[in-house]
């Protein structure tokens, strides 16, 4: 385990990003020929200003939405394979059957661990210091099951964190926790 997985995520995020930019500006040229042609065979082409502006900002919160959801679930991967690979510490217990035995039920089991609890017991050791931080994680947790579970309008989540919010966090974690893996 030495590298970052949430780095080409941001570079999509500022791409996608970089492309509602150019969109926004292309349904907002003046010249009706230049628009037609910037806009044939899109979803917009046919429509108002107003509508296809309304629907690009529908599209970039959704896509927002969506990078959040991809930050946290590339994240919760890291957190769950960096705990394997520090894990198998557990194959030098001897007997070495029993060594072998222990990893590959810890190895199993770290699966199904409830993300708050490895973020806790995060919280309790490497980030003692730093309990805002997991506490930030633990936002955007909340953030995401919303969206992942099909945003309930009768369960808002406290914040809508924007993706390169997300990013700074969970990148803070993930360096830290790098920092341990030699």
């Amino acid at each position: 385990m030495s590298s970052n997985p949430l780095p080409p995520i941001l570079e999509a995020y500022e791409t996608a990003k970089d492309s509602f930019k150019i969109a926004k500006r292309a349904i907002q040229t003046q010249t009706p020929q230049a628009r037609t042609r910037l806009l044939q065979r899109t979803g917009v082409e046919n429509t108002t200003l107003s509508e296809a502006q309304r629907r690009l900002e529908d599209s970039q919160r959704e896509s927002n939405a969506l990078f959040v959801l991809a930050l946290w679930a590339t994240f919760e991967r890291f957190l769950r394979d960096y705990l394997q690979q520090k894990g198998t510490e557990l194959l030098h217990i001897k007997p070495p059957i029993l060594g072998n035995s222990v990893y590959e039920h810890f190895e199993k089991e770290v699966e199904f661990w409830k993300t708050t609890e490895i973020l806790e017991f995060l919280k309790e050791s490497l980030f003692r210091h730093q309990p805002d931080l997991i506490g930030q994680a633990k936002q955007i947790l909340a953030y995401r099951d919303w969206i992942a579970h099909g945003k309930n309008p009768k369960k808002l989540p406290a914040t809508t964190p924007k993706p390169t919010d997300v990013y700074k966090i969970l990148n803070e974690i993930v360096v830290t926790l790098l920092l341990y893996s030699s």
